[in-house]
């Protein structure tokens, strides 16, 4: 696959190599794109490998904690020491103003969005990494959800499956003992339920 964002494939892979992993960054020929050298904590290798994988996965944000959810559910195709440890992810994200969620609605109901609503509850009863939800009155009087897409989360989520899977190449190429979890497999399935769970029409 051709790299298209150099710039978020150095912070992945110095994200990675801070929790211990930069010698995978050597191996897979990206040492280059180590800015630091990093050597170990005591705290960190106090730290197994799923852990220090799972918080590498925290600090990269909605896509691969949500990554890390989805292989969580996949007990065939990863250990269990690894799923067991995915599992404590959650969607740790900042609550997105009611400005913003106003101004992604106006987008698609125009100046009839109060005309469809009556009523829209600024507090969110939920936000997560790809969308957040309020509740809300038709004007027809039914209470609803309205599930609202964070706005630049496709680009977001593009950018960094484009080098999940400039990674698991490298990964396959260079690792022989990985080949066997068949990691450009694993970005592929991935690929499907991010695209499935973005789009809001599907879900």
């Amino acid at each position: 696959k051709t790299l298209k964002n150099a710039a978020r494939l150095r912070t992945i892979v110095g994200v990675f190599a801070k929790h211990g992993f930069h010698g995978v960054a050597e191996k897979i020929k990206l040492g280059k794109f180590l800015i630091e050298r990093f050597s170990a904590s005591e705290e960190l290798e106090k730290l197994t490998v799923p852990e220090r994988l799972r918080l590498s996965f925290e600090e990269l944000g909605p896509t691969f904690v949500k990554l890390g959810q989805v292989l969580a559910s996949r007990p065939d195709l990863i250990p269990e020491d690894y799923t067991s440890e995915f599992e404590k992810l959650h969607d740790r994200v900042q609550t997105l103003p009611f400005d913003v969620v106003e101004s992604v609605l106006k987008e698609e109901f125009g100046n009839s969005l109060y005309q469809k609503f009556t009523f829209i509850d600024p507090s969110p009863l939920g936000s997560a990494s790809i969308a957040q939800v309020h509740k809300a009155r038709l004007a027809t009087g039914e209470t609803v959800v309205i599930k609202v897409q964070r706005p630049g989360i496709i680009q977001t989520i593009n950018d960094d499956l484009n080098v999940l899977f400039f990674i698991a190449e490298l990964l396959e190429k260079y690792i022989t003992e990985v080949r066997t979890f068949n990691p450009v497999g694993m970005v592929h399935e991935y690929f499907k339920t991010l695209e499935h769970e973005t789009n809001f029409i599907v879900e």
